[in-house]
């Protein structure tokens, strides 16, 4: 979709996205009035909802009266949101620019919005540096006999992962174990036993658009196989949820099935490629 700040006139208008008109003034946008043919002058009222066009408009840009050099794509003032949210009371916009009409007062919550969108973006730069060591580390190891058959994922990075060995998280009495494409326990500490959750490791899979195709999900990986548990009538199962991270660890595991323990795993291995950045 193309910006709203895009299309200002040189003198401050506003021009129609399929060119169909140009006007002097921005009054005419969201004015309730549908002056453009396409629509577009009204992102944030139903009065061109009716209008059919070729022209892509998936709702209501956040940052619509910035210049184009302030919108960052996917940052958070290009924002778009469902046009059913604009002037529904709630502040979707962290500069309220969707409740414009003045009905309810939306505090400005960008600038900590934008220190929120900076800290993240630094964290994901670094943890894209950290996997460059990661693919390195991989190509030394992909041939060792321990990962033969296994699916490291891109660039076989987590293998690298795995290499780097096992993690342990403690949550009350309970003390985990994951190490990658091997073994994940469970440790009592009241009754001191042990329970094997899962072994080895296959990626979950999602469907294509076609809705036929599968693909792979780097980001969960299944380990199953694991103990009889009684109450599900099966065996225990492991499902690791992969973060970028920087320094690798788990964060969280919950039973979210019974039987079933899906661990929160931060790494490196999960970040894209330094080239995206």
């Amino acid at each position: 979709q193309a910006h709203y700040s895009e299309r200002r006139a040189a003198s401050g208008g506003f021009e129609c996205f399929d060119g169909s008109g140009r006007f002097a003034s921005r009054d005419v946008l969201n004015d309730d009035f549908c002056d453009c043919a396409d629509g577009s002058d009204e992102p944030g009222t139903a009065a061109c909802a009716g209008v059919k066009t070729k022209v892509s408009m998936p709702g209501f840009t956040c940052g619509w009266q910035l210049p184009a050099e302030e919108l960052v794509e996917g940052g958070i003032r290009a924002r778009v949101i469902h046009r059913s949210s604009v002037n529904d009371g709630i502040c979707d916009c962290c500069g309220g620019e969707d409740e414009w009409d003045g009905v309810v007062v939306c505090k400005d919550r960008c600038g900590e919005a934008l220190a929120e969108e900076s800290s993240h973006a630094a964290l994901a730069l670094a943890g894209s540096k950290a996997r460059e060591a990661y693919v390195k580390r991989a190509a030394s190891v992909k041939h060792e006999s321990r990962y033969s058959g296994v699916d490291g994922g891109p660039d076989d990075v987590f293998l690298a992962a795995a290499a780097a060995g096992c993690l342990s998280y403690t949550d009350g009495d309970y003390r985990y174990e994951v190490c990658l494409f091997d073994h994940v326990t469970q440790h009592d500490s009241r009754n001191k036993k042990t329970f094997k959750l899962g072994t080895k490791g296959a990626w979950d899979t999602s469907l294509w658009e076609d809705g036929v195709t599968h693909r792979k999900d780097y980001s969960k990986l299944i380990m199953g196989g694991g103990e009889y548990c009684a109450p599900a009538n099966g065996p225990r199962q492991a499902e690791l949820l992969f973060e970028c991270d920087p320094s690798p660890r788990l964060v969280s595991v919950q039973e979210t099935q019974v039987c079933v323990y899906t661990f929160r795993f931060k790494t490196p291995a999960a970040c894209h490629p330094l080239m995206h950045h």
